[in-house]
């Protein structure tokens, strides 16, 4: 693989080529560390043994690939599944944290109160080609900076059961903006929480988060309501950014049996969101405090037909409310204003059947719409809006003891994008027992927002009376479009709990969507690009040598092609993900987590390039037991090392140390 690496990335000089090799060996005398510390506490730990039933024990399974419950083996794609174990030992804060665990994954942020992930590729600041969903809720916005970084805020990970992380497109099983990355969140059923919890964390930078949660049965139901506040003071103070960030939310979720075979899910809840904006002495961008609050609701059923026939039904709603206002200082009494209120309803039905032992498929139907009311962003009071009709369907065929075939398509109208298909056809290979090969081709997309269709945002002034238009959509492009080929490969050793995933990937992405300035104006529009080719390789290793320790070790290798050379967003050439997780008899817990990349661009390279860097978080656990009561203090170090670049050079993560305390019964 090193090999690979340097064919894919030529070049540099004899000076580069010593500073990638000093990188280089410091990483692996930091893995071998690791490695080595390990082996020494695991032969300590000689209760932290595997048994006999260990080896045995059930293949874990993929719920959401493709939209049916699938062992490693059988799936169409490589996933990272961080359960709650991991979630609740890595000492994350958010979202962003836990998707440094993943291969192939940047964290980011223009400013620390917008964090944003990215898969392989920066191609914008607010995670526009992410897929987030949340038990089949989709957390994507439709309008001004439309994306995923603050939905992905909006979700508390004390109610997280599990995160399935498909890395690659999945548009044949959800759609338009599954094109880089799918990220699956399962919440807790309420069965499964602890009756009543709390957790409290201190530190430096501001941080302050609080959590509740209580769980209750009432009759044949089952209810778990969580309580959530977390803040902090963002990048470093002197970058000149505003930042802070404070964040309030509320979620509910029900679950009962209404007949044997009839199951039934409510959820609901609120989240907050003050998030700090602009930057000192910048009339265009001045510091204020954004507010961004989503409500939502949501109604699952799910009826057993037979043993081989479930059917699905899913309705969901979202509000959501930004207001995102200030004074255009030098010519008062304009305001630059960015809100607006948006609003999703959408229904999904969906039919799982075994037709024999071979053969599993699901298809369905759904239905949604969009609706976006803001006189800033569309100069207009009426209500902007598009409706998406789709039927999916995947086929799970296994023609032989060793053939297995994944078919799916997505097909889609819009009504103001038009209609659109996308397949995907995989072929999984086993080589022998728990070693499987893939080979596949897939076909994606992303629509252009409602923002990046319609917007007309215009500032008018009193005196003289004339008015300036900044950001005029023609309505023209059209969307995004992916090529992907792949070959895969993976590997499970279960008498040495061992799993190896590798993926070789082609990606080539046309009609890019851009904001450009119009040529001898002011005005920016949108338009279609040439886009990109990148080659991709990268695998995740994830060993549990001992019941008391795991050990996750992941590398990326990228090398990308603008096909406009006008437009030069660089991903880093090489990325290092790790984490150890060691339990020291029945009460201590140590987790250090490893994130590395070489040197990489959010924006224009140049004086926006980020060098290599490595960072390091550690957390020290206690855990004992008063009663029926579980205590827990943790002691977590973020960035280890030191302060570094986060986004640009001059935009600063400081070393962040905080205390957690956490009850339970």
């Amino acid at each position: 693989m090193e090999r690979w690496a340097a064919v894919a990335s030529p070049g540099g000089g004899a000076q580069r080529r010593s500073r990638v090799a000093k990188w280089r060996i410091a990483r692996i005398g930091r893995i071998a560390w690791l490695m080595l510390a390990t082996g020494s506490a695991g032969t300590a730990a000689a209760d932290g043994a595997w048994t006999e039933a260990d080896y045995f024990a059930p293949v874990p399974e993929v719920l959401t690939v493709t939209r049916l419950a699938q062992p490693l083996e059988h799936v169409p794609g490589s996933v990272t599944v961080i359960d709650r174990d991991i979630i609740q030992r890595s000492g994350a804060r958010d979202m962003t944290d836990l998707l440094r665990l993943v291969p192939g994954y940047l964290v980011g942020g223009f400013n620390g109160a917008n964090i944003t992930a990215a898969y392989h590729m920066p191609l914008d600041e607010y995670g526009q080609r992410n897929l987030v969903l949340v038990d089949g809720r989709s957390l994507y916005n439709s309008g001004y900076a439309n994306g995923t970084t603050r939905a992905l805020m909006t979700v508390a990970l004390d109610d997280i059961e599990r995160i399935e992380v498909f890395r690659g497109t999945n548009s044949a099983a959800y759609g338009a903006n599954a094109l880089f990355g799918v990220i699956n969140v399962i919440t807790r059923h309420p069965a499964d929480v602890e009756r009543r919890r709390v957790a409290i964390s201190v530190g430096n930078d501001g941080i302050r988060d609080v959590t509740a949660g209580l769980a209750w049965e009432h009759g044949a139901s089952q209810h778990r309501l969580t309580v959530h506040r977390r803040g902090d003071e963002g990048y470093r103070p002197g970058s000149g950014v505003n930042d802070d960030r404070r964040v309030a939310q509320l979620h509910w979720r029900a679950d009962g049996v209404a007949a044997p075979g009839w199951e039934w899910s409510w959820r609901a809840g609120v989240s907050d969101l003050a998030l700090g904006m602009g930057y000192a002495g910048n009339v265009g961008d001045a510091p204020r405090t954004m507010r961004y609050r989503n409500l939502y609701g949501q109604a699952q059923l799910r009826v057993e037909v037979s043993a081989s026939d479930a059917v699905q039904a899913m309705l969901s709603w979202d509000r959501i409310d930004t207001d995102d206002r200030f004074d255009y200082a030098p010519i008062p009494p304009v305001v630059v204003d960015f809100g607006a209120r948006e609003q999703r309803l959408a229904l999904e039905l969906q039919h799982q059947r075994q037709w024999g032992e071979g053969l599993r498929t699901v298809w369905g139907l759904g239905w949604s719409d969009d609706r976006i009311r803001s006189r800033p962003l569309f100069d207009t009071e009426a209500v902007i809006s598009a409706q998406r009709w789709r039927v999916f369907g995947t086929a799970e065929w296994a023609w032989s003891p060793r053939w297995l075939l994944n078919a799916g398509l997505y097909a889609t109208h819009d009504s103001r994008v038009g209609t659109g298909a996308w397949p995907r056809l995989m072929v999984n290979y086993r080589l022998g027992d728990h070693h499987t090969l893939r080979a596949g081709v897939t076909r994606a997309a992303r629509d252009p927002s409602l923002f990046d269709l319609a917007a007309n945002v215009r500032y008018r002034f009193p005196t003289p009376p004339y008015e300036i238009a900044t950001v005029v959509s023609s309505g023209t492009i059209e969307p995004e479009r992916l090529l992907v080929q792949e070959l895969g490969y993976l590997g499970q050793w279960p008498a040495r709990q061992l799993t190896l995933d590798v993926r070789l990937a082609r990606e080539r992405l046309r009609d890019y969507i851009e904001e450009i300035r119009v040529p001898g104006s002011q005005r920016r529009d949108f338009i279609n690009r040439g886009g990109f080719a990148m080659r991709s390789l990268e695998y995740q290793l994830r060993w549990h040598p001992r019941r008391d320790t795991r050990l996750w070790l992941g590398q990326t290798w990228t090398d990308a092609e603008w096909i406009d050379a006008n437009y030069l967003r660089q991903p880093p050439r090489r990325m290092l993900t790790g984490g150890w997780w060691q339990r020291v008899g029945a009460q201590w817990d140590l987790a250090v987590l490893a994130a590395a990349q070489s040197r990489m661009s959010w924006r224009q390279p140049g004086r926006h390039s980020l060098p290599g860097r490595l960072r390091l978080d550690a957390r020290l656990a206690r855990t004992w037991r008063d009663g029926p009561t579980t205590s827990e203090l943790a002691f977590t170090v973020q960035s280890v090392g030191g302060a570094q670049p986060a986004f640009i050079p001059e935009r600063v993560l400081d070393r962040r140390v905080f205390v957690t305390w956490r009850l339970s019964q």
